[in-house]
């Protein structure tokens, strides 16, 4: 715990609510407890996350990133080649997925995710899970994503509080949270599953950007 106090490093409880350093390092100190880390070295940002009571990586606390949130810093390796991290995708929306190789509803989206990302070549998309690169390349290779992957994200999705697969988040360009799934079931036709999908990006495109004007204009948004 040599991160201490600065501006750039975020401390969370159990449940993802913010602590200051002070209560991070006193609940860390009461029992055996264990924390998740996902950080950008590069950018010097960090978020530290307190696990469940007993829980190990892998074992996370519920989701606790809504809308507006600012979403985690990282540093992932892509099977493009080279390190990704959370400031390369600003400018865009980011469409998120968060897979593992054996999850059927993750293998059921692949095909609508790649027809979305076909059509909108405006945005980001990026599909992160916390196996290894073999694991990954093989998902790729049999399920045929066209999508960016990264890997080896236990780190992220711990401090995020994914548990269930798939969720999808959407960042806007700013890289805050516009909206998110989780455990989403893409189980209709195809054209169906598309319209689903296109549906809650749009609305949740339209709610930051309504949040982002009434922010500007100094009006408080609706909770």
């Amino acid at each position: 715990m040599h991160l201490g106090a600065a501006p750039q490093i975020r401390y969370l409880d159990a449940t993802g609510k913010p602590l200051d350093y002070t209560a991070f390092a006193q609940q860390l100190s009461q029992g055996r407890r264990h924390y998740s880390i996902t950080r950008d070295i590069h950018a010097g940002m960090a978020v530290l996350r307190l696990r469940p009571p007993g829980a190990h990586a892998g074992e996370p606390g519920r989701f606790a990133f809504g809308r507006g949130d600012d979403f985690p810093p990282f540093e992932l390796p892509s099977l493009q080649g080279g390190m990704q991290r959370l400031g390369d995708f600003h400018g865009r929306y980011t469409l998120v997925s968060f897979f593992f190789a054996e999850c059927a509803p993750c293998i059921a989206e692949v095909p609508t995710l790649n027809e979305y990302a076909r059509e909108h070549g405006d945005m980001n998309f990026v599909a992160i899970t916390y196996e290894d690169a073999t694991t990954a390349r093989e998902f790729v290779k049999q399920h045929g994503s066209t999508w960016n992957v990264l890997y080896d994200g236990q780190a992220l999705t711990d401090t995020l509080g994914v548990g269930i697969f798939p969720t999808l988040m959407l960042l806007d360009p700013s890289g805050h949270v516009a909206g998110a799934a989780v455990g989403t079931a893409m189980q209709d036709a195809p054209a169906k599953r598309l319209a689903d999908l296109g549906g809650w990006i749009e609305q949740w495109k339209n709610v930051a950007s309504s949040e982002q004007t009434r922010s500007l204009h100094g009006t408080p948004a609706r909770q």
